[in-house]
């Protein structure tokens, strides 16, 4: 009884481990400098002025929301694309994805100020490209913002051949995209690869056989919604 009672708490405690390795903390690391500065600048206008100590507590209050980074289950199905990324859908059309040199569906999410900027993969595969274009800082919500602003791709090579394209775009706000991704690396669908600072908008191309599954204006999450369906 002993030995099976030793056995069950190794376990136990090896699941806990593991779930407690994938949670991550609810602000982004990126955003550690700027919320820490935001809140020494209100200390500090608290002391000199009342109401300017309570203007700074808004604008700290701001950035300490945009930059949250809540963990999420991702549904399961190896055929799900996932949305990388918090916002409304702007796009879902055939086009030509300059990226991977093909025709594609193409579905596009718009984050605002107040959306999660995280990004996560789409789907699990291996990094086939990593591709950055300088760009323009146009408003992210206008079509044009794909082909002419400041863009980070990574296209994604899944074990059955596929390959999705997933597009970080700058916004007229964003003036900084990060990429945490490499090529030749392995990751799952829902891991962070990367982050978009203060509104701007992720491309993200499929096989033209993919059947979508939202539409545009659809409010999306990153990791829970599931933008389509992959031909198996």
């Amino acid at each position: 009884m002993i030995k099976f009672t030793c056995i069950g708490t190794l376990v136990s405690n090896q699941l806990q481990q593991k779930n407690q390795a994938k949670k991550r903390p609810l602000l982004a690391r990126e955003g550690w400098p700027f919320i820490a500065l935001a809140l020494i600048l209100t200390i500090i206008a608290a002391f000199i002025n009342s109401w300017l100590g309570l203007a700074l507590a808004l604008v700290a209050i701001f950035v300490i929301q945009f930059f949250r980074d809540p963990s999420r289950q991702a549904p399961s199905g190896d055929s799900l694309v996932l949305s990388p990324a918090d916002g409304r859908i702007v796009a879902v059309e055939e086009v030509h994805d300059p990226y991977a040199e093909r025709r594609a569906l193409k579905i596009s999410v718009f984050m605002n100020v107040f959306n999660v900027h995280s990004n996560q993969m789409p789907v699990s595969g291996r990094i086939h490209k990593v591709e950055y274009h300088p760009g323009k800082f146009v408003n992210a919500d206008l079509d044009k913002a794909s082909v002419e602003n400041e863009r980070n791709a990574i296209v994604i090579e899944r074990a059955d051949g596929q390959l999705v394209t997933s597009v970080q775009v700058a916004g007229l706000v964003a003036r900084r995209i990060l990429c945490y991704v490499t090529e030749g690396q392995v990751l799952q669908a829902a891991d962070r690869y990367g982050f978009i600072r203060f509104g701007s908008r992720v491309d993200v191309y499929l096989p033209l056989q993919a059947k979508p599954l939202v539409a545009i204006g659809d409010r999306v999450s990153h990791t829970t919604t599931v933008l389509a369906e992959l031909e198996s």
